[in-house]
């Protein structure tokens, strides 16, 4: 982990749970303890900045590349056959584009032994098999492409949803969806120069809710059984972005899993902009204890408050 994520220094606005269009820069990086912070065993990526505080009623997972990087994480729970949550991270290497879309579908391989929790790569009945980690998050090697297409990373998704409120892969008349503003508005934006993102890293979790559910998806299992797959009612993002200097700031989104029946521009935006939230008021939401392994002088105001105008694109 890099040396300057040690070192925290804040200067916070007095927002309780909150979004804001003021510019107040939301914190810096100094030290402090922390006292819900992972702790780390055979796996060290359980330290990363990204990783949520680990539920031992899951399976954690972590799925590296030939050089040892960390491609992405997951928390799956086998009994819905869906992640609990994914983290993934843009830094100045991981978030360049030198390669193409693969398609290269895959059960997860974590389960090679343990078939009856890997999923089939046949389409899902009704549902679209929505990528939690995009493809086009992850174009910098055909390895870290082709990782994004292991079964364990989809989510039963609604096409319209996934095509126009949650994971557009275009803008349209210059409104991005969720994903894409995450993607291409911030995360890219750490390797080009005349960002402000530039330099830094973006630290994303995402994932859909398990505990409300809009019902079930029958899929199969690697050994032939049909096995149920949790269908989220409702989806998240939760972003932390820390920058060269160890300025951090941090927002999230929350989205219902639905057809709004509205693709204009204008309903576009705001509901963009309705769906921003704190990481305290996600955390409420999901019972996720997001960016644990910030010291709890940073992680405490930074995940109290966003401020809109920060986030290009909002």
């Amino acid at each position: 982990m890099n040396k300057r994520f040690l070192y925290l220094l804040l200067v916070l606005p007095l927002i309780v749970c909150s979004c804001g269009d003021d510019n107040d820069e939301p914190g810096r990086i100094i030290n402090s303890e922390n006292k819900n912070a992972n702790i780390a065993g055979v796996d060290q990526s359980v330290l990363g900045l990204e990783i949520p505080h680990l539920n031992s009623q899951y399976d954690y997972i972590c799925h590296r590349l030939g050089d040892g990087d960390v491609n992405y994480t997951i928390e799956y729970d086998r009994q819905n056959f869906h992640s609990h949550w994914v983290a993934y991270t843009f830094n100045t290497k991981n978030a360049r584009a030198a390669t193409s879309r693969t398609n290269a579908w895959s059960p997860e391989p974590y389960y090679n032994t343990k078939k009856q929790y890997q999923i089939t790569t046949s389409s899902f009945p009704g549902y679209q098999r929505g990528h939690l980690v995009g493809s086009a998050e992850r174009l910098c090697t055909v390895e870290a492409n082709e990782q994004t297409f292991y079964m364990s990373n989809m989510s039963p998704m609604l096409s319209a949803f996934n095509t126009w409120y949650w994971g557009a892969t275009e803008s349209y008349d210059g409104v991005d969806g969720i994903e894409s503003l995450v993607r291409d508005k911030w995360g890219k934006q750490v390797v080009r120069s005349n960002s402000a993102f530039y330099g830094g890293t973006l630290y994303v979790v995402k994932g859909g809710t398990l505990d409300q559910q809009l019902g079930k998806c029958r899929v199969r299992n690697t050994q032939g059984e049909e096995v149920q797959m949790a269908v989220p009612k409702y989806y998240w993002i939760a972003c932390l972005f820390v920058a060269e200097s160890g300025a951090a700031r941090a927002i999230g989104f929350w989205m219902e899993h639905k057809d709004y029946r509205d693709q204009s521009p204008e309903f576009l935006r705001k509901l963009r902009r309705e769906c921003a939230c704190s990481i305290d008021e996600l955390e409420q939401r999901t019972g996720i204890d997001f960016f644990c392994n910030l010291k709890d002088a940073v992680e405490d105001p930074v995940e109290r408050t966003c401020t809109l105008s920060q986030w290009p694109g909002l």
